[in-house]
């Protein structure tokens, strides 16, 4: 990981993984996720799940190039392919149904992984930390396919970002960890229902990140396209 730190990458790193994550909106997931535990269990839970998040991070970025060569795959192929993924992701969080007020929800679908929470709250005994932390919190709540995806781009081509990449993930992990720890209050403040409209919010960011991310990747695949926007 040498070369020097550059700045502007490493805000858009965070930003970028912020919005597909989207901590604030998955509160409420986390809250249902622990429920029954102890403040030091939400908090132990909250521990595991960032580290889980942060071991699958640096398991696409070191590893990711590596898997692409056996596959044979290109760095340009994945960026489209990954920007694909991440577009359809966050096309899901714009068109995540609006919580209503019919009586509190059974579970909550969290869109961008596919995974049900159950809020039932006659559970018998409470899930452990490791239980829920690992999974599904950890992976594919919050390391899921998006995030892996643009990571493992991250750490591939000619020039790969290790060092950006790495205190990204490990900034979003923080800010991940701060936000479980503030969950209860948070959702008790704000209210679960506006947390969970926020994805939408975050939904039109990833949809953003995602059409500039797929324009460079075309560009890169097919340098053709700069010649004709070019001459127009």
């Amino acid at each position: 990981m040498s070369g020097a730190l550059d700045t502007g990458a490493l805000v858009t790193m965070i930003v970028g993984l912020f919005a597909i994550t989207a901590p604030i909106a998955i509160l409420p997931l986390f809250v249902a996720s622990t429920k029954g535990q102890t403040p030091v269990g939400q908090r132990r839970t909250a521990l595991i799940a960032a580290a889980t998040y942060i071991v699958a991070g640096l398991l696409a970025l070191f590893a990711g190039n590596a898997a692409l060569g056996v596959f044979g795959v290109s760095v340009a192929a994945l960026r489209v392919a990954g920007m694909a993924v991440i577009g359809v992701i966050g096309w899901q969080m714009l068109n995540a149904p609006t919580p209503t007020n019919d009586g509190p929800a059974r579970s909550h679908h969290h869109r961008a992984s596919n995974t049900h929470v159950s809020t039932v709250a006659d559970r018998v005994d409470a899930p452990s930390p490791s239980s829920v932390g690992i999974m599904p919190l950890g992976f594919p709540i919050y390391a899921g396919p998006g995030v892996l995806s643009v990571i493992i781009a991250w750490g591939s081509g000619s020039r790969p970002v290790y060092l950006a990449a790495t205190v990204a993930i490990l900034v979003n992990a923080a800010i991940i960890v701060a936000l479980d720890f503030l969950a209860a209050p948070i959702t008790r403040v704000i209210g679960e229902k506006a947390l969970l409209i926020t994805e939408k919010v975050f939904g039109l960011l990833v949809v953003a990140i995602a059409v500039g991310g797929m324009a460079s990747a075309l560009l890169v695949l097919f340098p053709g396209l700069g010649m004709v926007s070019s001459v127009r």
